[in-house]
């Protein structure tokens, strides 16, 4: 393997290398490790293409920074540099990368891409917040904040989804969660602006994360890859998803942190989205020894895509549709010998598969498949009713170990999860303002397909900042949730999940709630009574079943005193607790 010192071709620190950097990699494509001499650089949008992102805004192109193409056999060495941008781009973009390993930076924007503001004061139907002009450049105009975010960039803040932090213990305030959205600003002067709004429970000196901009750019966008790693890498800002991986095959993020910029002057905001979003990728994704803190959506998120089947156009083709606006035009969502499930979604069950032998992209929002085999007759009949039929590509799934992370406060989940593949979650800490670990999927709503089959989540220690906020499928500490329009006890969606041996920390707080699952075991668990805050959650339960069959819930621990009920049951099958079977 080459050593190349980027140096001595002139990629020195004070520039802007976007373009430079690009040739470079153009011109040694295979078997080289580039060495950056430590310092900063700088890079603005100067690169583009269409690349068509999952859960992120449809745009014509995207702009790129460090951009990687066709290489293999790649290390590259950043020696501990940071990374500077500037307006909306993507940071890291790999495409079609086979063997490339990335290490030790950090990236952030010096107009960063999310903001704060500072309570000064409250009173009815307001709150007056301090929003520096120096950590965040930003303008009053026409009765509405707008934010510079370099290169000639300006967005108006968002009018929804800002997060209110503790002062002192910068956790997302309990159950303020999504309630704040401003109607009118007020310039004070000073910096000092009063945000008319219908919520105001807030105390002097805490910390509001105001988003701006749109979900446009990934931080590192990674398609088509293989054997991948990413390690010692700190975000600081971010103006989408953090990084974002989609058809790619073995992936490793190890220490790949999302936390703010503190030396700069900021407190808790870093990025605008979720941190990880891992889409219709293979192999096996590692996480391990990473840190999120104050993300505005949630730090993992492991996934499929699910399509509608819209019309039979012979007996081995099918016309369907992308249906999530986020998540359409995928150039790479089939190929030729791809497993694909059909599921019935009403019930969401999967009702057999077949091997597809060709795909073409129609427009963003429809696809032409074709089979090896003809379709059964009778799925060419439900097929007739379009809202009826979804389909999966099962080949596309991956198997996730996720172990040895902080999930500090962020906005809504800690981990989403979605895939039929082996799930390890592992050793992990939690302080998620929504639920900690949501076992997902759905063909109806998000779109964000997966039955799991095979999930351990155990030795983790979920802490009383869990669940201390309402967003959508945060039933309990840990959410077993699928979208199951009408759900049949004995045709459950989810199998085989196991949750042993963790501590969880709760203010009456549920802590497991299961939904359309078979083969649940909820084992040697301790559970804690936290004195932190008064019940606010609505559910009566520590442990609530709903649709289940096949669970062993005992050896479990309590300590303290709790106003809930143990355990409560609705249309379950064969629940046994502590050794007996439940009636």
């Amino acid at each position: 393997m080459d050593r190349i010192y980027l140096s001595s071709c002139g990629i020195i620190p004070g520039c802007d290398i976007t373009e430079k950097l690009h040739e470079i990699f153009n011109a040694h494509p295979s078997d080289t490790e580039f060495v950056f001499d430590k310092g900063d650089y700088y890079f603005s949008p100067k690169l583009s293409r269409d690349y068509r992102l999952s859960n992120t805004d449809v745009i014509p192109e995207r702009k790129l920074g460090i951009w990687l193409r066709d290489m293999k056999n790649i290390k590259i060495d950043c020696s501990g540099s940071r990374f500077l941008f500037s307006g909306h781009m993507s940071a890291v973009t790999l495409d079609n990368c086979e063997n490339v390993e990335i290490r030790n930076c950090i990236i952030d924007w010096p107009k960063p891409l999310a903001a704060e503001g500072i309570v000064t004061g409250s009173g009815d139907g307001y709150i007056d917040m301090f929003v520096s002009s120096d950590i965040f450049p930003h303008r009053y105009r026409d009765g509405w904040l707008e934010f510079d975010v370099g290169n000639g960039e300006w967005y108006p803040m968002s009018r929804y989804s800002h997060i209110q932090f503790d002062a002192v213990t910068r956790t997302v305030r309990r159950a303020s969660g999504d309630r704040f959205s401003a109607k009118t600003i007020e310039d004070l002067g000073g910096d000092i602006y009063r945000f008319g709004c219908g919520y105001t429970d807030t105390s002097i000196g805490n910390i509001f994360v105001l988003r701006h901009n749109e979900r446009m750019h990934a931080g590192i966008f990674t398609e088509r890859c293989r054997s991948i790693v990413f390690e010692d890498i700190t975000f600081h800002s971010c103006g989408g998803l953090g990084c974002l991986a989609q058809f790619c095959t073995d992936l490793t993020y190890r220490r790949v942190n999302f936390l703010p910029n503190t030396k700069a002057g900021r407190k808790v905001a870093n990025g605008r989205d979720d941190g990880m979003h891992i889409t219709c990728c293979s192999g096996r994704v590692t996480i391990t020894e990473c840190s999120f803190t104050g993300l505005m959506d949630d730090p993992i998120n492991v996934h499929g895509c699910c399509v509608t089947a819209a019309e039979a156009v012979d007996s081995r083709t099918l016309r369907c549709r992308f249906r999530h606006p986020q998540a359409q035009g995928f150039f790479y969502w089939a190929k030729a010998g791809d497993e694909i499930a059909f599921i019935e979604r009403r019930h969401m069950e999967t009702l057999g598969t077949l091997r597809a032998s060709g795909y073409s992209l129609e427009t963003r929002d429809t696809f032409l498949i074709s089979f090896e085999s003809d379709i059964p007759s009778r799925y060419l009949e439900m097929i007739a009713d379009p809202e009826c039929m979804a389909l999966d590509n099962l080949t596309n799934t991956a198997e996730f170990v996720c172990t040895d992370n902080r999930f500090g406060s962020c906005r809504a989940r800690g981990i989403l999860v979605s895939t039929p593949k082996p799930v390890l979650i592992a050793r992990n800490i939690f302080a998620s303002s929504g639920c900690a670990v949501l076992v997902a999927g759905d063909a109806n709503y998000w779109f964000e397909s997966g039955a799991c089959h095979d999930v351990e989540i155990r030795d983790n220690v979920f802490t009383d900042a869990c669940l201390s906020s309402m967003y959508q499928f945060c039933e309990g500490i840990i959410s077993i949730c699928p979208v199951v329009p009408e759900p049949k006890t004995d045709k459950p969606f989810h199998s085989n999940i196991r949750i042993t041996g963790n501590r969880f920390d709760t203010p009456d707080t549920p802590v497991l709630y299961a939904f359309s699952c078979k083969g649940l075991n909820f084992t040697g668990n301790t559970i804690t009574s936290s004195p932190c805050a008064d019940k606010w959650h609505g559910g009566t339960a520590l442990i609530k079943l709903d649709h289940c069959i096949d669970a062993e819930l005992s050896g479990n621990l309590k300590v303290g005193l709790f106003n809930l009920n143990d355990i409560e049951t609705a249309d379950c099958e064969n629940i046994r607790w502590n050794g007996k079977k439940r009636q």
